[in-house]
């Protein structure tokens, strides 16, 4: 393989998918120089406890960093923290920051996603979204100082919200647009059970219900408005009504988004349509389809990165996902909607396609997930070959 030592890989996103694409190209033989770009002044952090452990502790939580400073050291790569990206010119390959340009020979666009908002609800005090550090510090003072909460969206991040606030036995209400949560993950079934785990834990859920309005004073919001008619009292309102590719900064670039998800289109490779640029993430749509999870973010960086160091990898991982709801594991592996469902014990839903398991959602499963984990590991591994 030939030497990399005068040209310059740059991450823009200092996430997961981030630093495992620096980790890869290292690890394929990049001996240049790497630049990875945050807009947060926190270096490369792990994000699944914001919603979890960050939110339920008695302390105040740290940073859950992904690697210390010792290994970011080891690694030789210049992180600037607290920078924004503002557009990128690949013909000169260039990228314009808040700290100047930036040029580069090979580019990992990794920006990862921005939490979706509703109008009228946006700068309220008590109002609040959870994608970042800090958001998880705020969310978690509002859960300490309120007495009933409002969670807009019943999937995963939501519903470990609600998770935290009953913790604190603080009054929850999910309100949920689709007929149930998790509706475009998990089937009917599955989804069932996982009604069943909030109703367990004193959480009101309403579905096929939206959000008509809001009545906010000086303290902030005091009540929500739904599509029924029905008026919530609330101290605190948290938004997990889902996320949008972070690709705004790529406008006027050649670099093609799907038109259906917004992400930065990729093929297996995980390289975009203008030369020497690879996308990895929540911002990335490989062949039409956007993974919004912690494996494939990982995976999909370490790809990336590699193949900015010409490996020629392509990603081809499990689809694999993990939540805590009320002190239970839920897990879910494989395709798990256009496929049959059949219940089975010890909490695990399982999904066939002709007769064959494609499939699964486990609640306290680990067991069963990964073994079904691995078969299906191994299912793509004899596919690739």
């Amino acid at each position: 393989m030939s030497s990399f030592h005068d040209r310059h890989l740059l991450v823009v996103g200092a996430g997961l998918a981030g630093l495992r694409a620096v980790e890869g190209a290292r690890g394929a033989g990049w001996d240049g120089p790497i630049t990875i770009v945050g807009d947060e002044p926190h270096p490369p952090y792990d994000r699944p406890p914001l919603s979890k452990a960050a939110l339920t502790s008695d302390e105040e939580p740290v940073v859950p960093v992904l690697r210390s400073c010792e290994v970011l050291e080891d690694l030789q790569v210049r992180h600037l923290p607290g920078v924004r990206v503002h557009g990128l010119d690949t013909e000169r390959r260039t990228v314009t920051t808040s700290a100047g340009d930036l040029g580069y020979d090979a580019l990992v666009i990794a920006t990862g996603s921005t939490a979706t908002t509703l109008s009228g609800l946006t700068g309220l005090p008590g109002v609040h979204v959870l994608r970042r550090y800090d958001d998880a510090l705020a969310v978690r003072d509002s859960l300490a100082r309120s007495r009933r909460v409002v969670i807009l969206g019943a999937g995963f991040i939501g519903s470990e919200i609600a998770s935290a606030a009953r913790a604190r036995d603080v009054e929850v209400t999910v309100v949920e647009a689709s007929s149930r949560p998790l509706k475009r993950a998990v089937g009917p079934r599955a989804a069932g059970r996982l009604v069943g785990l909030h109703a367990e834990a004193g959480v009101r859920l309403l579905t096929r219900t939206t959000v008509s309005g809001v009545r906010s004073s000086d303290r902030g919001v005091d009540a929500v408005e739904l599509s029924t008619g029905e008026t919530l009292t609330a101290d605190t309102v948290v938004l997990g009504i889902g996320a949008q590719p972070a690709t705004a900064w790529l406008a006027g670039s050649n670099v093609a988004l799907d038109a259906r998800t917004g992400g930065v289109l990729c093929d297996r490779t995980l390289a975009t349509s203008a030369p020497g640029v690879w996308a990895a993430g929540d911002v990335a749509c490989v062949e039409g389809e956007r993974r919004e999870h912690w494996t494939a973010a990982g995976e999909q960086g370490r790809v990336a990165g590699a193949n900015a160091a010409g490996a020629g990898e392509v990603f081809a991982a499990v689809p694999f996902a993990w939540s805590t709801w009320h002190g239970h594991r839920i897990q879910v592996v494989g395709e798990t909607t256009a496929a049959d469902e059949e219940e089975r014990g010890d909490g695990l839903v399982v999904y066939l396609r002709d007769g064959r398991e494609v499939g699964a959602v486990g609640i306290d499963s680990p067991a069963p997930i990964a073994r079904l984990r691995r078969a299906l590991a191994a299912q793509h591994v004899t596919a690739d070959a």
